[in-house]
C-alpha cells in the first residue's frame, strides 16, 4: 500500500531530549548556573517547558528562528529575576554548535532504517528544525544515506504543520497522497499536520502512554520506533 515514508527527524530518530539536555547540562555549570538554580533538573524542567511551547509557537509562523533562540535561554534566568545577558548570549551562541556534535539516537533507530529501506520503501525527511544544524546531525549520525531526499521548513517557507509543507514535499517526490504515509512524534506538527493535507499518519508516542484525549486517532499509533516493522 505505502511506497512513501516521510519521516521527521528529532525524537523520532535522532534524540534530541537526550542530546538537548547533555549539552545543556555542560553550558550550565560553564556558566556557574549552579548558584542561581536548586539543581540542574530545576533549570531543565524550566527550560524544556517553555522551549517546548516556542517551538509550537515557531511551527504555526507566531515566531521566528532568532525570537525562539533567544527566548529559550531568557527565560529560564528571567523566570528567577535574574538580568544576565553575557549569560544568555553565550548559551545562544554556543548550544547548537554543541547540539550538532551529539549523536545518540533513538533506540531501534538504525535497525528500523535498515529494515524499511531493505523493503524498498523510499525514504523521505520531513523537518522543523534549522536546516545548518539538521545537516550536521544527519551527518555526524550516519543518517545521510538512508533519505533519497530532505525537506526542511526554513526552504519550504512553510512548517509543518503546515498543508504548504507536506504538498510539497509530496510533489517534490512526484509521490501519490493515497501511497505515503507521515511519521513523526510531534501530535501537532507531524501527525495533524498530515492528516490535514490528507495523508496517512504514524505517531510515535515517545511518552509510552497515549492520552485518551486527542483530537483524533492517527492511522498508527506506535510507543517503540521498531514497531514500524509490524506496520511497515
Amino acid at each position: 500500500m505505502y511506497k512513501n515514508l516521510f519521516i521527521d527527524l528529532d525524537n523520532t530518530l535522532w534524540d534530541f531530549s537526550t542530546n538537548s539536555k547533555n549539552v545543556l547540562s555542560v553550558l550550565f555549570y560553564r556558566y556557574g548556573l549552579e548558584k542561581y538554580f536548586e539543581d540542574f533538573n530545576d533549570y531543565f524542567k524550566i527550560y524544556s517547558e517553555h522551549n517546548d511551547y516556542l517551538w509550537e509557537q515557531y511551527a504555526l509562523n507566531k515566531i521566528n528562528k532568532d525570537e525562539l533562540n533567544q527566548d529559550r535561554f531568557a527565560y529560564p534566568l528571567r523566570s528567577k529575576g535574574l538580568n544576565l545577558p553575557e549569560v544568555e548570549e553565550g548559551m545562544q551562541t554556543n548550544y547548537l554548535p554543541l547540539l550538532s556534535d551529539q549523536t545518540v539516537l533513538i533506540s531501534g533507530c538504525i535497525e528500523t532504517l535498515d529494515y524499511l529501506k531493505s523493503k524498498g520503501y523510499k525514504l523521505y525527511l520531513v523537518s522543523n528544525g534549522f536546516v545548518e544544524i539538521q545537516h550536521k546531525k544527519l551527518s555526524g549520525a550516519g543518517l545521510y544515506k538512508y533519505f533519497d531526499k530532505l525537506f526542511f521548513s526554513e526552504e519550504i517557507k512553510a512548517h509543518k504543520p503546515s498543508k504548504v509543507f507536506f504538498d510539497t514535499a509530496i510533489k517534490s517526490t512526484n509521490s501519490k497522497k493515497k501511497e505515503s504515509i507521515v511519521i513523526g512524534d510531534n501530535f501537532l506538527a507531524d501527525i495533524e499536520g498530515a492528516k490535514n493535507a490528507g495523508l496517512d499518519q504514524i505517531w510515535f508516542c515517545t511518552s509510552g502512554s497515549v492520552p485518551a484525549d486527542l483530537p483524533f486517532k492517527p492511522t498508527y499509533t506506535i510507543t517503540q520506533l521498531t514497531e514500524l516493522k509490524n506496520i511497515l
